[in-house]
């Protein structure tokens, strides 16, 4: 009887350890929440001072901002940043049909008009990312300024969400998760695009870092460990497989679950979870539990899960970038 006592405080050891180790792992990370897609008077289009955009943009619930002006680095020739917003190096390039693309990252990008095709596209970014820039491909499916080579250009992330949630983005979205189970292990994002009023804005990246730095947000955006909202006080998600978060890439082992918890959820929110497999999991927050929600599920034959929230089937409320799954 005593050998057993002391094996099974020793398995309760253990389990207290894994989990203790488990959280020390979580907690390293915290959440910045950014625009990626914002002008200023710097753009042909904007006339709203540089000054205005960072001041309402912290208004706005902001605490990082990426200026992508339109086809110029004139902005890029001071940091913006003030305490309490960063603003990271972005550029759109816009002097083609082809496609829209912010440039992330540099502070020094050629400019280049005769862009006709695909592979003028790819041409021109390639030395960029071999510089360290990170490329988003903008608003894939806007009605006016789509992309007409599709998603055939080898970019980091995607802007699902471009201002509002619109029929385009609906169909953005439903294209990112088949090019997540065709095996492109692309980061979705979002934007604004805000040209005018800065104040009252619909998109949210909430990107687990480490640090308050340009470079951790960049690090943090490139692993994927971004998770969208189009509002400030938004559900908080957070998805884990072992100590593997949103964005990571965990080893399937026998039995092994993933862990979805989410705070400041209203009663009536839709939650799905989607896999390479389809629609996993349908469920409407009831409010038994004020404000939190937490369900597990099983990994075994998936290769990644993603989540989305919804108020209802047309008004998205969040969605996930995908934990993968490797077999």
């Amino acid at each position: 009887m005593r050998c057993k006592l002391k094996a099974s405080a020793l398995v309760a050891l253990i389990v207290i350890l894994i989990l203790a180790s488990s959280a020390a792992a979580h907690s390293e990370y915290f959440i910045l929440k950014g625009d990626l897609h914002v002008h200023s008077s710097f753009s042909h289009d904007s006339n709203v001072p540089v000054e205005q955009v960072v001041a309402e943009s912290r208004i706005a619930g902001y605490d990082f901002i990426a200026l992508t002006e339109h086809n110029t680095t004139r902005h890029l020739m001071q940091d913006h940043s003030t305490d309490d917003l960063l603003v990271i190096a972005g550029y759109e390039h816009t002097i083609t049909q082809i496609a829209h693309v912010n440039i992330f990252g540099l502070r020094n990008i050629p400019k280049k008009t005769a862009i006709y095709t695909q592979a003028e596209m790819a041409e021109y970014l390639e030395p960029l990312k071999e510089r360290g820039a990170l490329i988003q491909l903008n608003h894939p499916n806007d009605p006016t300024y789509y992309s007409r080579i599709g998603y055939n250009l080898d970019v980091h992330f995607i802007e699902v969400l471009n201002g509002v949630w619109r029929e385009d983005d609906h169909k953005t979205l439903q294209d990112w998760h088949n090019l997540l189970v065709e095996g492109h292990k692309i980061v979705a994002t979002a934007g604004t695009d805000a040209h005018k009023n800065h104040t009252v804005r619909r998109a949210f990246n909430n990107v687990y870092v480490t640090e308050r730095s340009e470079e951790a947000i960049l690090e943090g955006l490139m692993a994927g460990r971004n998770y969208i909202t189009t509002a400030a006080d938004a559900p908080e998600i957070f998805m884990a497989v072992g100590d593997v978060i949103t964005g990571g890439t965990a080893k399937y082992e026998e039995g092994q679950a993933i862990t979805v918890q989410i705070k400041n959820i209203a009663p009536a929110t839709i939650v799905r979870l989607y896999s390479d497999r389809g629609l996993e999991l349908e469920d409407t927050f009831s409010g038994s539990r004020p404000g939190y929600y937490e369900v597990e599920m099983g990994t075994a034959g998936k290769r990644f899960i993603r989540a989305e929230l919804w108020f209802d089937d047309t008004t998205i409320c969040a969605f996930t970038n995908p934990v993968y799954i490797e077999y």
